[in-house]
C-alpha cells in the first residue's frame, strides 16, 4: 500500500547514505532536500543556541538555496514555528513548493539525525527509518581522505562509525517494525535488486525509480590504500563489537 508518511535516511556519515537518497529519489514522487540536520542538536527547540546552529551554518544556507527555499521564508518558519516537527513540516513544505512536487512524499538523508533518533521516533510516530551501515575500515578511510567532510583522527571518525551503529541498535526495538537497515556493500553489489526491496517496505511503486544503476559500483575496499597496520588496530578497539554483530572482518587478511 502506497503511504505518504515521511521517512528518514540514518546512519555514520560516508555509509552511502547519499546513494541511497539519489536512488530513490530519481521516483517522480518521492523528494528529499539536501541534508538538513534539523534533529541533530541537542539544543532544544526555540533556543537561541539552536536558532544559530540552523541559521548560521554556511552549510545549511547553501542547502537552502539548493532547495530553493528563500531565506525570508525560512526566517518566518524559523521565527513561527512552535516546535521541532513543525519546524521540518514547514520546510519541507516549502522545499516541495519549489520543487514544483506538492503533493510529493518527502524524506529526509541528514546521516547525523541519528543522534536525534529518540525524538526523530517520538516527533514522528508514522515515520519509518533506513538504516545503512558499511564495513568501518572503509568509513574510516573515507573520513581520512576527506574529500567530502573529514575527521581529524582516527579516533574520531572510528567513533562517527560507532556511535551511529550504538544508537541505531539501542532503538532499534522500538522502531522495529517501522525501520529497515540494509548494508552498503549488498546495496552496491545488487542495487536494483536491493532498491525494489526497499522500495516495497516503503509502500512505494517498486519500477518508479529511473536510477542508472550501472553507474553503481562494487566496494572497493579504499581502507587498503590509505590505514596502516595502526590504524586498523585502533578501529578495531573501538568499532570492534558492532564490527562483529554485522559481520565484519576488522582482521583484515591479505592487508599488503
Amino acid at each position: 500500500m502506497t503511504s505518504d508518511s515521511p521517512f528518514f535516511i540514518l546512519g555514520c556519515v560516508r555509509s552511502g547514505t547519499t546513494l541511497l537518497r539519489d536512488v530513490l529519489r530519481s521516483s517522480e514522487r518521492l523528494e528529499c532536500p539536501e541534508e538538513t540536520h534539523y534533529y541533530r542538536w541537542g539544543q532544544p527547540f526555540g533556543s537561541n543556541a539552536y536558532r544559530t546552529e540552523v541559521t548560521k551554518r554556511r552549510v545549511l544556507k547553501r542547502h537552502r538555496r539548493m532547495d530553493k527555499v528563500d531565506e525570508a521564508v525560512f526566517d518566518e518558519i524559523v521565527a513561527t514555528a512552535s516546535s521541532r516537527r513543525d519546524f521540518q513540516d514547514r520546510y519541507m513544505a516549502a522545499f516541495l513548493a519549489g520543487a514544483g512536487n506538492e503533493e510529493g512524499r518527502w524524506f529526509d538523508k541528514s546521516p547525523q539525525n541519528i543522534y536525534g533518533l529518540s525524538l526523530l521516533a517520538h516527533d514522528y510516530p508514522a515515520a519509518q527509518f533506513v538504516h545503512i551501515v558499511r564495513n568501518p575500515l572503509n568509513v574510516v578511510a573515507s573520513l581520512m581522505v576527506g574529500k567530502v567532510i573529514g575527521a581529524p583522527s582516527v579516533v574520531a571518525a572510528a567513533n562517527y562509525w560507532q556511535e551511529a551503529v550504538g544508537i541505531f541498535n539501542t532503538m532499534r526495538p522500538a522502531i522495529k517494525t517501522r525501520s529497515y537497515e540494509l548494508k552498503y556493500e549488498t546495496f552496491t553489489s545488487d542495487p536494483k535488486i536491493e532498491s525494489k526491496r526497499l522500495m516495497k517496505f516503503l509502500g512505494e511503486n517498486t519500477r518508479s525509480l529511473t536510477y542508472s544503476f550501472s553507474k553503481i559500483h562494487a566496494e572497493q575496499d579504499q581502507y587498503l590504500s590509505v590505514l596502516s597496520d595502526e590504524d586498523i588496530a585502533v578501529i578495531r578497539d573501538i568499532c570492534g563489537k558492532w564490527a562483529e554483530h554485522y559481520g565484519y572482518d576488522l582482521t583484515v587478511k591479505g592487508k599488503p
